[in-house]
């Protein structure tokens, strides 16, 4: 993950219009390449994704192929298939839940980013004093910005690569992409390479400018919340699938894919 604080403005101290701003950013492909490395929720734990393992042991829990592949155990090879989805679900929830908190995070601080801002133009002869706030509170968003789970990023500068869990359908597996926020977004950006006082370096900020960042910011909760009811509501079905199994009904596992067998997972939720 890029860190937002390496960006630098490119017109320092002078005051762009917000339109001149957004246009600034380098357009971006259709078809850009997704950065970072590829992750999955494996044993309740984000692992980096390890093509030399078996699928069950890559995409569910380390161990999974030798327990399917032994003659006998205490445990049925189901319920411990059944555990492991149960578990990986449950750690995606709890990355989107921690993403949602950071998001509210973020959202206070563009609040009292753009409360400066407004005490800015009321009092132009405490700018300077304003702008001290306003730099203690950016440092503060930017922090958030850095925030981890498992040691892995939750926010992106640019689409990124996904956090892959797998979850089992009636015939086949199916893969959930939990996304990474993507904060490459113009009125973000200006944010951060901006001003509320004439004699600071930077952007000078305005009213629409924090408006179009309040959108983005928006959006990004908007996603994070559907992401979560879609993870939420797997994990409730295999937890519902595990009770009834143990409870006596059957269930039966759809066949691991094979390790050579061409094209990626069926991911349901992205329509591919």
């Amino acid at each position: 993950m890029k860190d937002i604080t390496q960006i630098t403005p490119t017109h320092s101290g002078l005051a762009i219009p917000f339109a001149l701003a957004q246009s600034s950013s380098s357009p971006r492909k259709k078809h850009q390449k997704l950065s970072g490395f590829a992750k999955v929720l494996a044993g309740g734990r984000v692992v980096g994704l390890n093509r030399e393992k078996p699928f069950a042991d890559r995409m569910i829990a380390e161990g999974v192929t030798n327990f399917t592949n032994a003659e006998l155990k205490d445990i049925p090879v189901e319920q411990v298939i059944l555990e492991s989805v149960a578990t990986n679900l449950e750690a995606g929830v709890k990355l989107i839940d921690k993403q949602e908190v950071a998001l509210a995070k973020m959202g206070g601080r563009l609040s009292e980013m753009a409360l400066l801002l407004n005490q800015a133009k009321l009092a132009p002869e405490k700018r300077d004093c304003l702008q001290s706030k306003f730099d203690e509170s950016r440092e503060l968003f930017r922090g958030i910005t850095k925030q981890t789970y498992d040691h892995t990023a939750l926010f992106s500068m640019g689409p990124s690569k996904p956090v892959t869990v797998v979850v089992p359908a009636k015939y086949h597996w199916e893969g959930l992409s939990i996304d990474r926020c993507d904060i490459l977004k113009s009125g973000l950006l200006t944010i951060d390479r901006g001003k509320i006082s004439p004699t600071a370096d930077g952007l000078l900020l305005d009213a629409e400018t924090f408006g179009k960042a309040f959108g983005e910011w928006r959006s990004l909760c908007a996603h994070n919340r559907l992401q979560w009811h879609l993870v939420f509501q797997k994990w409730q079905g295999v937890v519902r699938t595990l009770k009834n199994f143990l409870g006596g009904s059957r269930w039966t596992p759809p066949p691991f894919p094979k390790d050579d067998d061409p094209g990626p997972l069926k991911r349901p939720n992205l329509q591919n």
